[in-house]
């Protein structure tokens, strides 16, 4: 014999309405409630991601983004030629135009490479730097390494580098080796499109010898070819 149905085996989707009688739309109306809740709630989320950096809500503190109306840009270069037309190239990882206008850049992780009229080649880097675009001077700032194309390698805290004039120079203590030895000074000056590398300041220069054995000049300023 069939048992009836007992109230807690019957399907319980459909809801009961105010007269107590199943309402047979219920879940359809939870159905189109879905289709339109889900993707507006989807479409909000989205635009809250998109809109979160905008307003400064971004997580990542440690590198503050540009100012409103700067202009930055990554991997730049800047191309030219000197008075000699001889060509160099200025790189940096970021660079900064503040107010979006005007000819001095911020650059970050600064490179520079220019060729002197003599076949002299110069290269510097530096942690930070800024560059007049219209003067074409570069000035580098913290752990500056400088190359020259006569062979000396050189490291000083600040250094500028005029590449219109072809020349460089650094008023901060510099140190460093070359062809004659190794040298350390209070500053240096590149002259004569490069043909010319000036250490000032107090120098020391301790050339190589024979045998491996090293003599120490000191001198005000010493001068290399």
């Amino acid at each position: 014999m069939a048992l009836p149905e007992t109230p807690s085996s019957r399907p319980t989707t459909a809801r009961l309405s105010a007269g107590g009688r199943r309402d047979p739309y219920a879940h359809t109306r939870a159905v189109r409630v879905a289709r339109v809740a889900l993707p507006a709630l989807a479409g909000a989320v989205l635009l809250t991601i998109f809109i979160w950096p905008l307003l400064g809500g971004s997580p990542d503190k440690s590198r503050p983004g540009p100012a409103q109306g700067d202009l930055e840009l990554t991997q730049a270069r800047y191309l030219g030629t000197d008075t000699s037309d001889q060509p160099f190239e200025i790189r940096a990882q970021r660079a900064a135009q503040q107010g979006g206008e005007g000819s001095v850049v911020d650059l970050s992780a600064p490179q520079a490479d220019i060729t002197l009229k003599q076949g002299t080649w110069l290269a510097m880097a530096a942690e930070t730097g800024i560059y007049d675009q219209d003067r074409q001077v570069l000035t580098l700032d913290g752990a500056v390494s400088f190359y020259h194309g006569s062979g000396y390698e050189l490291r000083t805290p600040a250094a500028t580098l005029d590449v219109k004039q072809g020349i460089a120079w650094g008023n901060r203590p510099v140190e460093g080796q070359g062809p004659l030895g190794t040298v350390e000074a209070g500053g240096f000056r590149v002259l004569n499109d490069g043909d010319t590398l000036v250490f000032t300041g107090h120098a020391r220069l301790r050339t190589f010898g024979a045998a491996g054995k090293t003599t120490s000049n000191e001198k005000p300023g010493e001068t290399a070819p």
